[in-house]
């Protein structure tokens, strides 16, 4: 079928290339290697029209990475290895490469030639899509433009860079900067940040420096709304629930590895915000953001930075138990009908073959007043009973039903059931008699032939289960939590099974809890665990230990260290081959006399696996400020809870600045919100709860109209890399101007292609950064992260060597400076209120300290005044 005339130059001429050109460029660099810098420097693959042209730079690009010869032989070896030898044509076609190649030390003609081909056949593909979008009107024709905009705005911006430049011509345009900052009656030659002292020492935030302003990890950081979390009166709450009430005293960890209580500093409600699963080999799960910290051997690390196979704190005994009340008899019939109990039909049942729990069962029903069991029977048999009501004169309702009601459990199946919260609350001995008759139900004990002791409890109840779990853990048992899948009435369903086998958690519960009816397989187990050794393969210390023990030894050497513990068999003792028991960790402790690893051994932490970080959707979050310590505890897991440059942003753009803002941690709306909290004087709580005076409206107009009249842009863009960003950033220069980037923060950026280590990416992140202020010719202000280094110290100020996953950031950093707060370590009437800036590394000035006032209800730091 023959085409019809469209008069469409389109149809009738294929897309703009230069073949030989891109022949000419890979020829060349087979040639002389040396050209393919240029070709780098000059070209991206996507210039080259043909895809085994690209595919061959390519390969190019990756033997110049690795420093390797660029050859016949070394270029057809990687297309072998990348199965793409014989789609570029082989080594015939490759061989051709050479022929007919000029001789020339420059190939920058020829890739100009490509480079305007390539952009032809972009203009082209956009032209094409603007028509498409345009006859398919599918968006408002502003919507429209303003996308042609930005897709030829993206072409003309991606050109041949410039090289470099003779010396004499820029030494005559710094004369004449020079010139004009003379005759400014001011200092501050960069760009103002308000903060007096500070822009005295720096001049101003100054053109095409990388400015790393670092802390501790502080707000942020959240979990999802549901995670559980204890108080210290033994209830269990949702951290939405606490963040409602407004207070709160819960479990924290301190720098001795010790768990304590903590009041709550702060409640925040962080808004929607993707959320993560991190599960672990105990099956206890916590959800939160990829920038929520976890505890490892090495300090605290956002879950961004872990992986399946890392080790985490998580609490190996939670020591709350509350002074709630409830008669024994209660306890009993609780436990009982929580496991064996069916609670759905008209009364209460029991269903239980063995006549020890029954009898106990009746005297517990017998004890509680009002109601009898009543023998229930199949096929001539006993398999339980009913719980019926006196049959007196007058009788009220069945009281045994109505207090299940009242508990909140009654109605409920097998899949249903839970732990009452009243339950939480009991004593110590209330609970252990609890747990005791639950074990009776569906718990288990054996002692195998080969002396192995085990102790399990099942259920179809995943919350019930989980329940159990922590309540467990409230008397330093440790139990596993696994999933089975179980044959239902023709289908499979979930099941729950916990299994109790570390030594010292299974003797701790049968001294402390036990199990009704099986006093005798108990004392089995007990005697076999007497009679064996205790060695643990599950409570030990992550591997990276041994490089602490290492630190702390110095030069002395592994056998000597082993002779000086006492170990038998000094000469082999596993270095970095084993995990160290917690025996091991303490005895070398102890022949170091080493306070941290000693706290590390005795510690109240259990070392548990991540085996699973899953995305679960975008969900509330909410975080919890603790004072001293920043951290707490949720769902039986450890976890951890950037003020200065937003201020800075906000004098700046008050003053005539435009400012950039990528927030990869908070959304824009969030931002906004600190913004006008900090500009408005008024307490962030009270603008997100609406709880606000007449004054306090008045004063939230008015700073809004101010940042109204402010150019910052923000982009939340949440793992956005420095390409992407330096795309943005030309164009918002382009558009609006543009006097200071800042970005919150560099640890959540993202790199370009793969690296080896974090360690990498992060020293190719701060690079780019470096080289985006030199290519936008604007300050560059970038957050980081400190690592705990500063917690361990006894003054606490962080130094250079503080910055978190790469000694670059300091490298490639013009200024970097410290936010410390001695009230956090040490409260008194002196400090409190009070920041330091602390200026460490400045490549063209003074370093120092500075002091600000820090208010913390509205999260804003202000110059000090001084007499």
């Amino acid at each position: 079928m023959t085409r019809p005339s469209s008069g469409d130059p389109f149809f009738e001429k294929g897309l703009p290339s230069n073949i030989e050109a891109e022949r000419s460029i890979l020829g060349a660099i087979l040639l002389d290697n040396t050209v393919c810098n240029q070709a780098i420097e000059l070209l991206r693959r996507e210039d080259f029209f043909l895809d085994s042209h690209r595919r061959i730079f390519e390969k190019m690009i990756g033997l110049t990475d690795r420093a390797a010869p660029i050859d016949l032989i070394t270029l057809s070896d990687e297309l072998r290895r990348a199965a793409e030898f014989e789609q570029v044509g082989g080594a015939t076609y490759i061989a051709s490469l050479i022929d007919g190649v000029p001789r020339t030390d420059t190939i920058e003609p020829y890739a100009k030639i490509v480079k305007e081909k390539a952009m032809l056949r972009r203009l082209i593909t956009a032209s094409n899509q603007i028509i498409a979008r345009a006859f398919d009107e599918d968006d408002d024709a502003d919507v429209i433009i303003d996308q042609a905009e930005q897709m030829i705005f993206q072409i003309a911006e991606d050109r041949v860079r410039q090289g470099f430049q003779y010396i004499g011509d820029v030494a005559h345009r710094r004369l004449e900067q020079i010139e004009q900052m003379a005759g400014r009656p001011e200092m501050i030659t960069g760009v103002p940040t308000g903060f007096t002292d500070f822009d005295q020492m720096t001049s101003g935030l100054q053109r095409q420096d990388l400015v790393i302003i670092a802390a501790r990890p502080s707000m942020g950081k959240c979990l999802g709304l549901d995670s559980e979390i204890v108080l210290a009166d033994g209830r269990v709450a949702t951290i939405e629930e606490i963040y409602r009430t407004q207070k709160a005293e819960v479990i924290t960890l301190g720098n001795d590895f010790r768990f304590r209580l903590a009041e709550v500093g702060a409640f925040l409600d962080e808004g929607i915000k993707p959320t993560f699963r991190i599960t672990t080999r105990l099956g206890r799960f916590v959800e939160c953001t990829l920038t929520h910290p976890f505890l490892t051997i090495e300090g605290w690390l956002p879950l961004a930075e872990l992986k399946a196979g890392a080790k985490i704190a998580v609490p190996r005994c939670i020591s709350v138990f509350g002074q709630g009340d409830m008669r024994p008899c209660e306890a009993k019939i609780l436990g009982y009908l929580i496991g064996d109990g069916c609670l759905t039909r008209k009364v209460p049942t029991f269903h239980a073959a063995n006549p020890v729990l029954r009898t106990d069962f009746e005297q517990a029903t017998s004890e509680f007043g009002g109601v009898k069991a009543h023998l229930l029977k199949r096929a001539g048999r006993v398999v339980g009973c009913l719980i019926v009501k006196d049959e007196k004169p007058n009788a009220k309702p069945n009281p045994l039903r109505a207090w299940l009601e009242g508990l909140g459990i009654y109605r409920k199946n097998s899949y249903e059931k839970f732990i009452p919260a009243q339950v939480f609350l009991l004593k110590r001995e209330l609970l252990a008699l609890f747990l005791n008759r639950l074990f009776a139900t569906d718990g288990w004990a054996s002692v195998l032939a080969s002396g192995l002791v085990q102790i399990g409890y099942a259920s179809v109840s995943e919350k019930l289960i989980r329940q159990v779990q922590h309540l467990l853990l409230r008397f330093g048992i440790i139990a596993k939590l696994k999933r089975k899948s179980v044959r239902y009435k023709g289908e499979r369903r979930n099941s729950w099974q916990l299994d109790i086998t570390d030594a010292l958690s299974i003797k701790t519960f049968i001294l402390e809890i036990g199990i009704f009816g099986k006093e005798k397989i108990l004392a089995c187990a007990l005697e076999a665990l007497e009679a064996k050794k205790y060695q643990s393969n599950c409570d030990l210390i992550p591997m990276a230990v041994w490089d602490q023990i290492a630190s702390a030894k110095g030069n002395e050497s592994w056998v000597q260290l082993s002779r000086l513990a006492g170990i038998p068999g000094y000469t082999n003792i596993h270095v970095r081959r084993r995990q160290p028991t917690r025996q091991r960790l303490r005895t070398l402790a102890d022949a170091l006399q080493n306070k941290r690893l000693y706290n590390i051994a005795t510690s109240d932490v259990y070392w548990d696996e991540i085996v699973s970080i899953e995305f679960v959707g975008d969900k509330q979050v909410y975080d919890l400020t603790i004072p001293e310590t920043h951290n707490f505890v949720a769902n039986d897991i450890c976890v951890h809870n950037t003020a200065l440059a937003l201020n800075m942003a906000q004098y700046a753009a008050k003053n005539g600045s435009t400012v950039g803002v990528f927030s990869l941690e908070m959304s824009a709306e969030q931002l906004v919100s600190r913004l006008l909290c900090s500009e408005a004087r008024v307490d962030a709580h009270r603008l997100r709860t609406g709880y606000l005076n007449r004054e306090e409206w008045a004063r939230l107009a008015d700073a809004l109209r101010r940042l109204c009249e402010t150019q910052v842009y923000i982009d939340d863009t949440p793992g956005i890399g420095v390409l992407e960003m330096r795309a943005k950033s030309r164009r918002l220069k382009a558009e609006h101007r543009l006097d200071l980037l800042i970005i919150d923060y560099l640890q959540l950026m993202s790199g370009r292609g793969r690296v080896e280590s974090r360690q990498q990416e992060v020293s190719q992140i701060s690079r780019d950064l470096k080289s985006l202020a030199k290519e936008l010719d604007v300050p560059v202000i970038a957050l980081s992260q400190l690592s705990r280094a500063p917690e361990t110290r006894s003054d606490h100020r962080p130094q250079l060597s503080d910055l978190r996953e790469s000694g670059s950031i300091e490298q490639d950093a013009d200024v970097v400076c410290f936010i410390y707060r001695e009230e956090i370590y040490n409260q008194s009437e002196e400090n409190r209120g009070v920041a330091e800036l602390i200026v460490s590394k400045q490549r063209n000035g003074p370093t120092g300290v500075v002091q600000m006032a820090f208010l913390k209800e509205f999260t804003r730091f202000e110059n000090m005044w001084h007499e």
